[in-house]
This record gives C-alpha cells, structure tokens and sequence, in this order.
C-alpha cells in the first residue's frame, strides 16, 4: 500500500510542479491566430496540434539564435507531459470558442441579410 500512495504522491506533485511551470501565452497566441484564420470550423484537435508543435518548436530552437543548444524538453518527467497536455487542452478550448464565434458570426450576418 506504501508504493501505491508514493505513486501518487509523486503524480500529485508532477502535476501541481506542471501547473506551476506552464506558460500559456504563446499557445494561445498560435491558437488565436489559428482560430481566426481558420475556413471551417472542424477539426479541433488537429490544429490544437499543430498549435503545439509551432510552440514547441520555437521553444526547442529559440536558444540555437543565442549560440546555445536546442532545448528539448524531458518526456522522462511527469511535469512535462502534464505541461504538454494543458496546453494542447489551452489550443483545443480557443480554437474551439473562436471557431464557434466565427460560426454564430456567419450566421447573424446571413440571417441579418434576408
């Protein structure tokens, strides 16, 4: 019983550290911009995706313009799968809420011309 609380706990502590450590803002300004450039609204979690790897790229590659090394993060750690997760979660829900407003959009002015 001990390994299965440790387990957990462990879990608890990955998560409340990805939380902590997570920036949304460049995910959301990629999804924004996807949201709003976006012909139809479908696919939610494919360009939440591609979100992601635009994000994840300029994270991996923004030190090479320093002199440094690529940054990958460590799939190993709890944390960065959790991180990884919550902002996939943070580009599904605003691609989704601006492609539902385009939507209501679309529809007010086609109504709005009859």
């Amino acid at each position: 019983m001990n390994d299965i609380w440790t387990f957990f706990t462990g879990l608890s502590d990955g998560f409340r550290a990805a939380l902590g450590d997570v920036n949304p803002l460049p995910i959301l300004i990629v999804a924004i911009v996807i949201g709003l450039l976006q012909p139809k609204s479908d696919k939610y979690a494919l360009k939440a995706a591609a979100a992601l790897l635009i994000v994840m790229a300029f994270n991996i590659f923004l030190p090479l313009l320093n002199g440094g090394q690529p940054n990958y993060p460590d799939f190993r750690h709890i944390g960065a799968i959790a991180q990884l997760f919550l902002l996939f979660v943070f580009a599904y829900g605003m691609i989704g809420v601006l492609g539902s407003l385009k939507a209501v959009l679309k529809l007010g002015a086609a109504k709005s011309a009859h």
